[in-house]
Protein backbone atom coordinates (compact mmCIF):
# COMPACT_ATOMS: atom_id res chain seq x y z
CA UNK A 1 0.00 0.00 0.00
CA UNK A 2 1.13 3.21 -1.01
CA UNK A 3 1.92 6.02 1.97
CA UNK A 4 -0.32 8.92 0.47
CA UNK A 5 -4.00 7.63 1.15
CA UNK A 6 -6.75 8.57 -0.50
CA UNK A 7 -9.35 11.16 1.67
CA UNK A 8 -12.02 9.62 3.23
CA UNK A 9 -15.43 10.20 1.99
CA UNK A 10 -17.00 12.46 3.60
CA UNK A 11 -20.40 12.55 5.25
CA UNK A 12 -22.60 14.68 3.32
CA UNK A 13 -23.43 18.57 3.97
CA UNK A 14 -19.72 18.98 5.03
CA UNK A 15 -17.24 20.29 3.42
CA UNK A 16 -13.95 18.31 2.24
CA UNK A 17 -11.04 18.39 4.13
CA UNK A 18 -7.97 20.35 2.11
CA UNK A 19 -4.97 17.95 0.53
CA UNK A 20 -2.34 19.42 0.88
CA UNK A 21 0.58 16.51 0.23
CA UNK A 22 3.61 18.70 -0.03
CA UNK A 23 3.08 19.38 3.70
CA UNK A 24 2.82 15.53 4.62
CA UNK A 25 -0.90 16.62 6.12
CA UNK A 26 -2.43 13.56 4.31
CA UNK A 27 0.20 11.02 5.62
CA UNK A 28 -0.81 8.18 7.21
CA UNK A 29 1.97 6.40 8.48
CA UNK A 30 -0.14 3.25 9.50
CA UNK A 31 -1.38 2.74 6.15
CA UNK A 32 -4.21 1.37 7.27
CA UNK A 33 -6.56 4.41 5.25
CA UNK A 34 -7.66 5.87 8.27
CA UNK A 35 -6.83 8.82 10.55
CA UNK A 36 -7.89 11.97 10.32
CA UNK A 37 -5.93 13.41 7.44
CA UNK A 38 -3.45 14.83 9.44
CA UNK A 39 -1.17 12.59 11.96
CA UNK A 40 0.83 13.83 14.76
CA UNK A 41 4.23 13.36 12.97
CA UNK A 42 2.87 15.91 10.21
CA UNK A 43 1.49 18.41 12.76
CA UNK A 44 4.85 18.55 14.66
CA UNK A 45 6.87 18.85 11.12
CA UNK A 46 4.97 21.93 10.19
CA UNK A 47 5.38 23.05 13.68
CA UNK A 48 8.83 22.63 13.22
CA UNK A 49 9.16 24.25 10.09
CA UNK A 50 7.41 27.05 11.01
CA UNK A 51 9.32 27.80 14.21
CA UNK A 52 12.48 27.96 11.71
CA UNK A 53 10.73 30.11 9.65
CA UNK A 54 10.15 32.25 12.25
CA UNK A 55 14.50 32.23 13.52
CA UNK A 56 15.24 32.43 9.83
CA UNK A 57 13.57 36.03 9.57
CA UNK A 58 14.07 37.36 13.13
CA UNK A 59 18.18 36.23 12.40
CA UNK A 60 17.80 38.04 8.45
CA UNK A 61 16.34 41.02 10.69
CA UNK A 62 18.81 41.15 13.23
CA UNK A 63 21.98 40.74 10.42
CA UNK A 64 20.42 43.72 8.74
CA UNK A 65 20.74 45.75 12.00
CA UNK A 66 24.17 44.46 12.47
CA UNK A 67 24.87 45.50 8.74
CA UNK A 68 23.27 49.02 8.83
CA UNK A 69 25.29 49.79 12.18
CA UNK A 70 28.71 48.46 10.09
CA UNK A 71 27.68 50.42 6.81
CA UNK A 72 27.27 53.77 9.53
CA UNK A 73 31.00 52.76 11.34
CA UNK A 74 32.07 52.26 7.98
CA UNK A 75 31.13 55.56 6.78
CA UNK A 76 31.86 57.60 10.03
CA UNK A 77 35.52 55.87 9.72
CA UNK A 78 35.95 56.76 6.71
CA UNK A 79 35.06 60.58 7.19
CA UNK A 80 36.74 60.46 10.36
CA UNK A 81 39.99 59.49 7.80
CA UNK A 82 39.10 61.96 5.04
CA UNK A 83 39.62 65.02 8.07
CA UNK A 84 42.28 63.80 8.96
CA UNK A 85 44.28 63.52 5.51
CA UNK A 86 42.99 66.84 4.84
CA UNK A 87 44.11 68.58 8.45
CA UNK A 88 48.02 67.01 7.43
CA UNK A 89 47.85 68.01 4.33
CA UNK A 90 46.76 71.79 5.50
CA UNK A 91 49.65 71.65 8.05
CA UNK A 92 52.24 70.64 5.62
CA UNK A 93 51.32 73.32 2.81
CA UNK A 94 51.37 76.06 5.73
CA UNK A 95 54.46 74.96 7.12
CA UNK A 96 56.10 75.25 3.74
CA UNK A 97 54.45 78.32 3.71
CA UNK A 98 56.27 79.17 6.76
CA UNK A 99 52.79 80.37 8.50
CA UNK A 100 53.50 81.80 11.92
CA UNK A 101 50.54 80.89 13.78
CA UNK A 102 50.09 77.40 12.70
CA UNK A 103 46.69 76.63 14.84
CA UNK A 104 45.10 80.00 13.30
CA UNK A 105 46.26 79.83 9.63
CA UNK A 106 45.26 75.91 9.59
CA UNK A 107 41.35 76.33 11.28
CA UNK A 108 40.66 79.63 8.33
CA UNK A 109 42.82 77.23 5.55
CA UNK A 110 40.13 74.33 6.95
CA UNK A 111 37.34 76.56 6.65
CA UNK A 112 37.81 78.02 3.49
CA UNK A 113 38.59 74.48 1.98
CA UNK A 114 35.54 73.18 3.20
CA UNK A 115 33.64 75.87 1.08
CA UNK A 116 35.23 74.86 -2.09
CA UNK A 117 33.10 72.98 -4.43
CA UNK A 118 36.66 71.08 -5.43
CA UNK A 119 38.85 70.85 -2.58
CA UNK A 120 42.19 72.47 -3.03
CA UNK A 121 44.23 73.47 -0.08
CA UNK A 122 47.43 74.86 -1.91
CA UNK A 123 44.62 77.27 -3.84
CA UNK A 124 43.03 77.72 -0.34
CA UNK A 125 46.76 78.60 1.31
CA UNK A 126 47.44 80.86 -0.95
CA UNK A 127 44.63 82.68 -0.81
CA UNK A 128 44.84 82.61 2.94
CA UNK A 129 48.95 84.23 2.69
CA UNK A 130 46.94 87.12 0.24
CA UNK A 131 44.42 87.64 2.30
CA UNK A 132 46.20 87.65 6.01
CA UNK A 133 50.01 87.66 5.38
CA UNK A 134 50.69 88.54 9.04
CA UNK A 135 49.90 84.99 9.57
CA UNK A 136 52.91 84.17 7.71
CA UNK A 137 56.81 85.03 7.47
CA UNK A 138 57.52 87.48 4.78
CA UNK A 139 60.19 86.11 2.23
CA UNK A 140 63.47 87.25 2.34
CA UNK A 141 63.73 89.83 -0.12
CA UNK A 142 67.37 91.72 -0.49
CA UNK A 143 69.39 88.71 -1.63
CA UNK A 144 70.62 85.80 0.09
CA UNK A 145 71.01 85.28 3.50
CA UNK A 146 74.76 84.87 3.32
CA UNK A 147 75.22 87.53 1.22
CA UNK A 148 73.18 90.36 3.52
CA UNK A 149 75.36 93.11 5.28
CA UNK A 150 75.44 92.68 9.02
CA UNK A 151 73.64 95.47 11.10
CA UNK A 152 76.30 98.65 12.27
CA UNK A 153 77.26 96.79 16.30
CA UNK A 154 77.27 100.86 17.60
CA UNK A 155 73.67 101.33 15.61
CA UNK A 156 72.14 98.19 17.37
CA UNK A 157 74.01 99.13 20.75
CA UNK A 158 72.23 102.78 20.22
CA UNK A 159 68.68 101.29 19.65
CA UNK A 160 68.46 98.73 22.16
CA UNK A 161 69.59 101.53 24.95
CA UNK A 162 66.97 104.06 23.41
CA UNK A 163 64.40 100.79 24.01
CA UNK A 164 65.67 100.27 27.43
CA UNK A 165 65.61 103.95 28.25
CA UNK A 166 61.62 104.06 27.21
CA UNK A 167 60.60 101.11 28.35
CA UNK A 168 61.96 102.10 32.17
CA UNK A 169 60.80 106.06 32.01
CA UNK A 170 57.06 105.24 30.57
CA UNK A 171 56.28 102.02 32.32
CA UNK A 172 54.59 101.20 29.25
CA UNK A 173 54.23 97.36 29.03
CA UNK A 174 54.36 97.90 25.17
CA UNK A 175 57.63 99.49 24.74
CA UNK A 176 59.27 96.93 27.11
CA UNK A 177 57.42 94.25 25.03
CA UNK A 178 59.19 96.56 21.84
CA UNK A 179 62.33 96.35 23.85
CA UNK A 180 62.60 92.53 24.79
CA UNK A 181 61.86 91.92 21.08
CA UNK A 182 64.43 93.99 19.51
CA UNK A 183 67.25 92.65 22.07
CA UNK A 184 66.00 88.87 21.22
CA UNK A 185 66.33 89.59 17.55
CA UNK A 186 69.90 91.24 17.76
Amino acid sequence: MSDITESEPTPPGSAPAPENPGLGLNRNPRGDGGGDGQDAGGASALNRWRQRAIEAESKVLELEKQLGEAKASLEESQAALDSSERKRQIERELAESDAIDLEAASLLTEAAVEQMSKPDVAMAVADLRRRKPWLFRSGRQGGSGSMASAPDPATEQARLSDGLLKAARGGDRRALLRYLRSRRGA
